[in-house]
């Protein structure tokens, strides 16, 4: 039997604020908040590293691939775009630049409003013409996990290799002062192969952070000296550290992301089909016991809103200031005319849910059911990449004050403490019902309900806030078990 209490109600002054996240079409963007970008084809739904958008400060730079008309790989077509959505007309001809390449994994690893090099080993300007008298920074490009390449703060370009690291200077030639005439041997243990291999997810001035990827193993952070080829045995344990998880198995990395430029620690998220965890690792390569509960964010990587079933689908991190964003996709694979609709997650550093558009769940928009969406976050705005579109989203943060006083004829009655479900009873209808976790953020909104769905809360005390039809406020604590 459901255990109740009757809160009985007093006259008193309650003050605190929340916070809560809005996403709005961004109407002067494109065509009331959507840029098409070229014709749809194959290629484009396909979004990967290799044709993944960047910015060229507030602009958008990205490309498609080409294929022949017997669908082989041929090269890839550069676009740049305003701010506002329109093509940059000093971008090529009209904010497009072509590019013939027979090989596949020569995407663009650096833009910006001058130039951009491809991985190939050549530079582009500005104007879409090849820069001939650029050297040759060209490595082994037969696998995406032999290679990556940078461009550091000084111009100068580092070129990650399966057994070496090189450095070239702005003009494409060898730094000499660096390594062996430009190139750094690494220790055995570093080199990438197709069963172990490291993915750069971040790098500083000196640094390369790389996500090992062991075939069967537990995956690992290491941090490389680059000017040494050697491991900093300074950061968490020789070098390396572990990103601990405590799912079931199997459990796979899906991404990591970066917190702060400035102190290089991060978000990391695992998922095993049936659920998620989110960790953290700090600076030190050690991990934040102080993230979550112990150290951990636990959230369903299936689930069902609304009747429809949502998995997990996209697997990085989306960070912003001190909200954690994770991206979900329901689809009907038996139904090609049904739209995916796009969902959207949000947690704190606490762990606790957050508020999206005045919900725990929000769907971001629908698309078609073949596309591969892909969303980025730059300064107060959200980017979604689909098919041959682009959406974007304003940010919005609200922090509001709440002072009321709480009236003295009225009761209600709720299961305290709760499980899963919050059950409301009132002698007056129920306009709308609040939850707050104890830093007074606003974590459930509800209208006129009775029944409230707390399975993604955390354990702990939360305040509960009714406001009934005369505009009366009562307010109280409960216990989530």
């Amino acid at each position: 039997m459901m255990k109740k209490i009757s809160v009985a109600v007093f006259a008193c002054s309650l003050s605190f604020c929340y916070s809560q996240i809005t996403f709005t079409k961004d109407l002067s963007f494109g065509n009331n908040g959507v840029v098409e970008v070229g014709t749809k084809t194959n290629s484009m739904s396909q979004l990967s590293a290799y044709n993944t958008p960047t910015f060229q400060d507030n602009k958008l730079f990205l490309n498609k691939e080409i294929h022949d008309s017997s669908n082989n790989f041929i090269g890839r077509k550069f676009f740049r775009l305003n701010s506002n959505g329109t093509p940059d007309s000093t971008f090529g001809n009209n904010g497009e630049v072509n590019v013939l390449n027979s090989i596949y994994f020569s995407d663009s690893f650096y833009c910006d409003p001058f130039k951009f090099y491809l991985n190939s080993g050549v530079k582009y300007l500005s104007d879409g013409q090849l820069d001939a008298g650029f050297g040759n920074i060209n490595s082994s490009l037969t696998t995406p996990y032999h290679h990556y390449k940078i461009v550091l703060a000084d111009g100068k370009i580092i070129s990650r290799n399966q057994q070496s690291i090189s450095k070239y200077n702005s003009t494409g030639f060898p730094d000499a002062a660096f390594g062996n005439n430009g190139v750094q041997t690494l220790l055995t243990t570093l080199e990438n192969t197709s069963t172990i291999f490291g993915e750069l997810f971040y790098y500083d001035n000196d640094f390369l952070y790389e996500a090992v990827n062991t075939q069967g193993g537990q995956t690992s952070v290491r941090k490389i000296n680059f000017n040494t080829g050697n491991l900093d045995l300074s950061f968490g344990q020789n070098g390396y550290a572990e990103l601990s998880n405590t799912l079931s198995n199997p459990v796979l990395h899906c991404g990591t992301a970066v917190i702060s430029q400035n102190t290089a620690s991060f978000i990391h998220n695992f998922k095993n089909g049936t659920d998620g965890q989110l960790t953290k690792t700090n600076s030190s390569g050690i991990a934040d016991a102080t993230f979550g509960i112990n150290g951990k964010v636990n959230y369903a990587d299936s689930y069902t809103f609304n009747g429809d079933l949502y998995s997990s689908a996209e697997n990085k991190p989306l960070l912003f200031e001190n909200y954690i964003f994770l991206y979900s996709a329901s689809f009907d694979t038996t139904n090609n005319t049904a739209l995916t609709k796009i969902g959207m997650r949000g947690y704190t550093s606490s762990g606790n849910p957050v508020v999206i558009n005045g919900n725990l769940h929000h769907i971001l928009q629908e698309s078609t059911v073949n596309d591969t969406f892909h969303p980025i976050i730059k300064d107060n705005f959200l980017y979604v990449f689909y098919d041959n579109k682009i959406s974007r989203y304003i940010i919005s943060q609200s922090t509001l004050s709440v002072n009321a006083n709480l009236p003295i004829d009225k009761s209600i009655v709720f299961n305290n403490p709760f499980k899963n479900e919050l059950k409301l009873e009132s002698k007056e209808k129920i306009e709308s019902a609040e939850l707050y976790d104890q830093s007074g953020r606003l974590i459930i909104q509800s209208k006129a309900a009775k029944s409230i769905d707390t399975s993604g809360l955390q354990k702990g005390i939360y305040i509960i806030k009714i406001t009934t039809e005369s505009s009366k406020v009562i307010s109280r604590k409960a216990i989530k078990i």
